[in-house]
């Protein structure tokens, strides 16, 4: 009797204690919900990108990754515009960390390996890989953008314009594709092309110098040739602007 009178007491006191962790889990549940959830929204990630512009160094790296995580592209994508030149290099990176990874890890490790290869000037290596890349995964905007800077390194122009139009077709706003396309029409001759790319690239990129200069030359050529020859060399366009300025 005495036993069962114990033993009472001790299963109430524990079913108590089982009910409150019960309860305190699923309100943990609910709040980590809440909060992932939060985190997903375009009110979080606009509160990441105000640490980014705003923030002090580590803040913004927090912020940065934090939207790269996130894929905050509309956030990264306005970063580049930012005055501040640290912002607009993490923004930069955060957004090339989405761009590259965006077909997982396969792929990331094929655009690698093809990078490594041009690296080493095996460009018949790099576009087998690349072919492969782009053949399994053809939504893969970076896999084109790759493919269509060794078509660059060998002198392929139209093809590398195709692939970076392709890229732009799957993203609009690769500025690299853009700039791409502008020195490739450059190379053919077709400088009214040229200079309507790069100027696309600098809408994305406002304060890339390398880009701005390259529009600056393509705009003088296109005000020493308004109308010239189909397929013309950009270097037989330069010996003639520079002999004119002469």
């Amino acid at each position: 009797m005495w036993c069962k009178l114990t033993v009472l007491p001790v299963k109430k006191t524990f079913l108590y204690l089982l009910r409150w962790a019960y309860l305190a889990l699923v309100i943990f549940c609910a709040v980590y919900l809440a909060m992932e959830w939060t985190s997903r929204t375009e009110w979080y990630k606009e509160r990441l990108y105000q640490r980014l512009i705003s923030g002090n160094a580590r803040q913004q790296l927090r912020a940065a990754s934090g939207l790269a995580r996130l894929n905050g592209q509309a956030q990264l994508l306005q970063g580049l515009k930012a005055q501040a030149p640290p912002v607009r290099e993490l923004a930069r990176r955060a957004l090339e960390h989405i761009w590259f990874n965006a077909a997982g890890d396969e792929a990331y490790h094929l655009i690698e390996a093809a990078y490594k290869a041009s690296e080493k000037e095996d460009l018949p290596a790099a576009l087998a890989i690349l072919n492969r890349l782009v053949e399994k995964y053809p939504k893969f905007a970076e896999g084109w953008n790759r493919r269509a800077a060794v078509f660059w390194q060998m002198g392929e122009w139209e093809k590398s314009i195709h692939d970076s139009e392709r890229t732009l077709a799957l993203n609009p706003h690769h500025y690299g594709a853009w700039q791409g396309i502008g020195v490739c029409r450059l190379q053919l001759g077709d400088i009214a092309e040229a200079c309507r790319c790069l100027r696309a690239a600098l809408k994305i990129l406002p304060y890339d110098d390398k880009t701005r200069d390259s529009l600056e030359r393509c705009e003088e050529l296109l005000r020493l040739f308004p109308h010239p020859t189909k397929k013309k060399k950009q270097m037989d366009l330069i010996m003639q602007g520079a002999t004119r300025n002469a």
